[in-house]
């Protein structure tokens, strides 16, 4: 019998890979890079 799952797979931190997301949003909201200031015409 061929056994054809693959174990050597290394398990996924998802809770580190998003607090490091979340570090990054941080960082880059406070140096003010991807800021929307889009200001309007008509008012």
């Amino acid at each position: 019998m061929s056994n054809t799952k693959d174990n050597d797979k290394k398990k996924v931190d998802n809770q580190a890979r998003q607090e490091q997301k979340n570090e990054m949003q941080d960082a880059n909201i406070k140096k003010g890079s991807r800021q929307y200031s889009k200001k309007t015409d008509h008012l």
